[in-house]
């Protein structure tokens, strides 16, 4: 057993990202019949922050639990708590491409109608936009800022990575350590 190369660490999270975003596409999607109530988007809104922020600290739980056992097995010397820090960061900047394109396309028209694809690309901001009232056409209308707030839904990101690690690495959701732990 060996430490997975960074790049490889990096293609899992993005890979994971993607299926936060397509799981809460098809949550999204699924609800689309209740998309006139706001109060009804606003709580899909959270449940997919919920799926997407969950499978980010997956992703950085595994590597974590898979470290531990490394160490405990002397198979390494010593511990890269950072590089899912840094991994998160460059997730983040991954998923905050799609909206950089998006307020280029409000501004200067390029990719024609590039909302419906963002809406998939970036599917937990899915609900966020309907509750905003952004729809399908009239992407010319888009106030300059939403692109950036939909941006911000992202930030977490390192953070859920680097408490993933953590929780894993620690043995944290281990039911021997939190039940008869003495304290």
């Amino acid at each position: 057993m060996q430490r997975k190369p960074f790049w490889k660490l990096l293609l899992l999270g993005i890979g994971y990202m993607a299926m936060g975003n397509v799981m809460s596409t098809i949550m999204t999607v699924a609800a689309s019949i209740v998309a006139n109530i706001t109060a009804i988007m606003i709580v899909l809104f959270v449940l997919t922050l919920f799926v997407f922020y969950s499978l980010c600290f997956t992703v950085a739980y595994k590597d974590g639990q898979r470290e531990m056992v490394m160490l405990k097995n002397h198979r390494v010397d010593s511990v890269s708590k950072s590089r899912w820090v840094f991994a998160g960061f460059l997730m983040l900047a991954v998923m905050t491409v799609p909206s950089i394109l998006l307020f280029i396309d409000a501004k200067m028209h390029l990719f024609g109608s590039f909302l419906i694809p963002y809406r998939m690309i970036c599917g937990m901001i899915y609900p966020l936009a309907l509750a905003m009232g952004v729809n399908y056409a009239g992407i010319e209308l888009l106030p300059d800022y939403y692109p950036v707030i939909f941006a911000a839904c992202y930030i977490l990101i390192p953070l859920a990575t680097a408490i993933g690690f953590d929780f894993g690495f620690n043995d944290r959701f281990n039911p021997d350590k939190m039940m008869y732990e003495k304290k």
